[in-house]
């Protein structure tokens, strides 16, 4: 299977695909494809990559994802362990730009949601309105023909004029890759997200992308906009905020966990891209939790 572009299962003409994912991990392979996508994540959590940004992802997160935007949902690593009993389950609606391009340009109550499709540059987080988006979404499972059109419109039409979506991504970060690319790319998300454990070395990375270290450095900042080092240390922070719901684990052992050779340098990294220390980051994730 090619691993971009990334085919929706749907008619050709299908104006609206909805979906639902029920399954032991999302698909972790880095894809992309035409459709507009909007999913709700109702069950599971790991690390979402799209253009310049990586990040967290839980249950009641909502998500807005451009045409042709390289994306990756991954579980954590306990979702892949042997025997595991967990799951993950998102629901998502694919809408078809092309169609809607083609067959609506030009009238005029399409005109706003023609051009609010068509210039999304990458990943948004929806906050607002998230229940009311959530049910539309789900209601879609049992809606046929007109049904789901209207379902639908209600739901692009909360989120264009009722929402502030947050872009996660730089405006111009996300960029369309080549299927060659995206085979590339792929390969090394893979492997970062399978290593970051441990030591990872340039030249190992490199390898891995058929490389030699100077060439993939251009490589990887040109597709990224990051060192291969700022990668690898955001991938490993976001490891540690999953780590860091462990009680269990101390922070020493969570810096060891996520990759980082001692704890001093994990806090310093930590404190960086977080704006806070990792001990006040737990303090605040059992906080929310007493008070939900």
């Amino acid at each position: 299977m090619k691993v971009l572009p990334f085919k929706i299962p749907k008619p050709a003409n299908e104006l609206v695909r909805h979906q639902v994912d029920h399954v032991a991990y999302f698909y972790d392979k880095l894809h992309q494809h035409p459709e507009v996508q909007l999913t709700v994540i109702l069950k599971g959590e790991g690390s979402l990559i799209v253009g310049d940004y990586i990040g967290r992802f839980a249950p009641g997160d909502l998500y807005l994802l451009g045409s042709n935007t390289p994306h990756v949902f991954r579980n954590t690593d306990l979702y892949y362990k042997k025997g595991s009993s967990r799951f993950a389950h998102s629901e998502s609606i694919f809408f078809d730009l092309e169609i809607i391009e083609s067959h609506f340009s030009g009238i005029h109550e399409f005109e706003q949601l023609t051009r609010a499709l068509s210039e999304l540059d990458g990943c948004y987080r929806i906050e607002d309105h998230k229940n009311f988006i959530r049910k539309r979404i789900q209601k879609l499972r049992d809606a046929k023909d007109l049904q789901k059109i209207i379902l639908s419109l209600e739901v692009l039409d909360q989120i264009i004029n009722e929402t502030h979506p947050e872009r996660l991504n730089k405006a111009g970060s996300v960029r369309n890759y080549s299927a060659r690319e995206g085979k590339r790319m792929e390969t090394v998300m893979r492997f970062i997200m399978e290593q970051c454990h441990r030591h990872i070395s340039l030249a190992e990375v490199a390898d891995a992308a058929n490389m030699n270290k100077e060439a993939f450095c251009r490589f990887f900042k040109d597709r990224t906009r990051k060192t291969f080092t700022g990668f690898l240390n955001e991938v490993r922070i976001t490891r540690a905020c999953h780590l860091l719901s462990n009680k269990d684990l101390t922070i020493s052992q969570v810096a060891s966990e996520a990759g980082f050779p001692n704890l001093s340098y994990f806090n310093r990294v930590f404190k960086n891209l977080k704006k806070i220390t990792p001990k006040a980051y737990r303090a605040s994730i059992f906080s929310e939790i007493k008070t939900a």
